[in-house]
């Protein structure tokens, strides 16, 4: 019997499913190549779309008699729109066009640094038209510039000028602040917003003769939002604006200068009671120190050893490592300290126990840290309690000439042991700027409001403008203490705190501010207030204030002495007290 076998050809399953997944691959790769050819073509049509139109409108507004070239609100004047739509195979394009003149630096240019050599900046105009569309989730842009000249020289007629200077928190002069000039009771309104250019100006030629120009100015520059300032219209509520709109004449240039700054936030704390301490190294002698190598002590005064006369070239002391029982913050570091042309001494906090090894802070918890401290005032607030629940201070003293040493007479380290929270206390916070003054020529402030602080006592407002803050409270508090400072003042782009020691009311108080040549605040001063029948004796707290309130009379004779050591010690005399009384003393070292 003869058995025959038949051969089927064609794919198995793992065949078929390679064949497949190559085709959807290849297919796949087409159909995208196909899609970015259309996209490409579309994107080409329409750019090639935008270009022709832009072509047309651009010839269109050279063909114009020169007077008549301008937008509408705007400087210069005139007919074109300065935001439209338009339409071209399909395709809706809005179309921007600025018109403004140019003040060419071939005859001078009329900057806040520079005039024109013939007093007319209007030299002649520059047309610039943009278009945008949308294909898609995609939008392109594309923008034509042309300049227009006048036929003969350039001309006075037409308008005058305005110059807006703009200037920043310091009085320096602010490049891209946004500047906007407004007068919409002329015949024509205007309605034009330009950026302040690198000397910080913001110049508005050809604008038309009349009354009535009001400026806005603000800003956003590199990412901060500036605050805003300008002209005011005389109202019922301000009848009297510190600047009302202004007159533009004809030929006549007219300058304005701005200030604004960056806004910042700043928290508002109220407390009822805060408890400081301190650790003090008065360098009495060496006994109290952690370590120490190559120094001495002279007069109370830690300096280089010496041999014969001859002092060691440098030298090094760690205090004893400050530990506090109940400790919330780091405060402040005071040094009192001598040194000359040829002597030095540098200040830097360590962690370790109190035989050492003692381990540098990083720059990273402690700016600054590693390369040292030569000021007497130090910050140590943004050190984590944490992570740093005890610090010691090491100082290295060096000199150059061994016939001199430096000389450190005192280190004092400052912290916060706890503090109670005053909830629910109404204040009110006003502004030292005004916008002008009522019918009774009282000020009108710029910024002035009331607020209440939450269950912790705190109360934050944002994007406050800087300036001098007076924060008051409603509910009848005595203040004792304002850190830091009252009136306090807000800095341009700086986040800021302030918080307010708030005690019952007693009839008479004084509150003691001490500071030094720089205005800072010194902590650990020791205040004396005295009279016949009174005296008491405080220290000033991390933020270089005292309160004396308890036996305090209504009196002009009152003796205030001030001592704190590398300072010379004020004594002010025939201080008067009535109600709640501020005294401000400056030491000089």
């Amino acid at each position: 019997m003869i058995t025959y076998r038949t051969k089927q050809s064609g794919f198995s399953f793992v065949e078929a499913i390679i064949v497949a997944s190559l085709s959807v691959m290849i297919f796949g790769a087409l159909f995208g190549s196909f899609q970015y050819t259309l996209q490409l073509i579309n994107n080409s049509r329409a750019k090639l779309s935008a270009l022709s139109v832009a072509n047309d409108r651009m010839e269109f507004f050279r063909s114009l008699p020169y007077d008549e070239v301008g937008t509408i609100a705007g400087i210069p004047p005139g007919t074109i729109p300065q935001n439209s739509t338009t339409t071209l195979n399909g395709i809706e394009f809005l179309e921007r066009v600025l018109v403004e003149y140019v003040d060419d630096p071939a005859d001078g240019q009329d900057t806040g640094t520079s005039t024109d050599s013939n007093g007319i900046p209007a030299d002649y105009k520059r047309i610039k038209v943009e278009y945008t569309w949308s294909i898609g989730s995609a939008t392109s842009s594309l923008s034509l510039i042309s300049n227009v000249v006048p036929r003969s020289v350039e001309t006075t007629a037409g308008g005058g000028t305005v110059r807006i200077n703009v200037i920043d928190e310091n009085s320096v002069l602010l490049p891209g602040a946004s500047v906007r000039l407004l007068n919409d009771m002329a015949t024509t309104v205007i309605d034009v917003t330009r950026l302040t250019d690198a000397s910080g100006s913001a110049l508005f030629s050809g604008a038309p003769a009349g009354s009535g120009y009001e400026v806005t100015v603000t800003g956003n520059i590199s990412g901060n939002q500036y605050s805003t300032t300008g002209t005011y219209i005389a109202t019922t509520t301000n009848p009297n604006p510190v600047l009302s709109p202004f007159a533009v004449l004809e030929a006549d240039v007219s300058t304005l200068t701005f200030q604004i700054g960056a806004l910042s936030d700043v928290e508002i704390i109220a407390y009822s009671d805060i408890t400081e301490g301190s650790s003090t190294e008065p360098f009495a002698d060496l006994t109290s120190v952690a370590t120490s190598t190559n120094i001495a002590v002279d007069a109370n005064d830690a300096v280089l050893s010496s041999s014969l006369g001859v002092y060691a070239n440098s030298g090094i002391v760690y205090t004893q490592v400050v530990t506090p029982a109940s400790l919330e913050r780091w405060e402040v570091a005071r040094v009192a300290a001598e040194d000359s042309f040829d002597t030095s001494y540098l200040v830097r906090f360590y962690t370790g126990s109190s035989t050492g090894p003692f381990s540098l802070i990083p720059n990273g918890d402690l700016p600054g840290n590693s390369i040292g401290f030569t000021d007497g005032l130090i910050d140590l607030s943004e050190l984590d309690v944490a992570t740093y629940p005890s610090i010691t201070a090491g100082v290295t003293l060096a000199t150059s000439d061994t016939s001199q040493t430096p000389r450190v007479d005192e280190i004092a380290i400052y912290y916060r042991e706890s503090a109670t929270a005053r909830s629910g206390t109404d204040f009110t916070i006003r502004g030292d700027k005004t916008i002008g003054t009522n019918s009774s020529s009282s000020p009108i402030y710029k910024y002035q409001r009331s607020f209440t602080t939450d269950t912790v006592g705190s109360y934050s407002i944002f994007s406050l403008e800087f300036d001098d803050y007076t924060i008051e409270n409603s509910d009848g508090y005595d203040l004792a203490s304002a850190c830091s400072g009252q009136p306090y003042e807000h800095q341009a782009g700086v986040d800021g705190v302030l918080e307010q020691l708030l005690v019952p009311s007693s009839a008479h108080t004084v509150r003691i501010i001490v500071t030094d040549g720089l205005g800072r605040m010194l902590p650990g001063a020791e205040v004396s207030l005295t009279r016949p029948g009174y005296s008491s004796t405080l220290n000033t707290n991390s933020c270089g204030q005292v309160f004396f309130s308890g036996g305090v009379s209504a009196a002009s004779d009152y003796e205030v002495e001030v001592t704190l050591p590398g300072f010379t010690d004020e004594t002010v005399s025939a201080v008067d007290v009535t109600g709640d009384s501020e005294l401000t003393v400056t030491l000089m070292n």
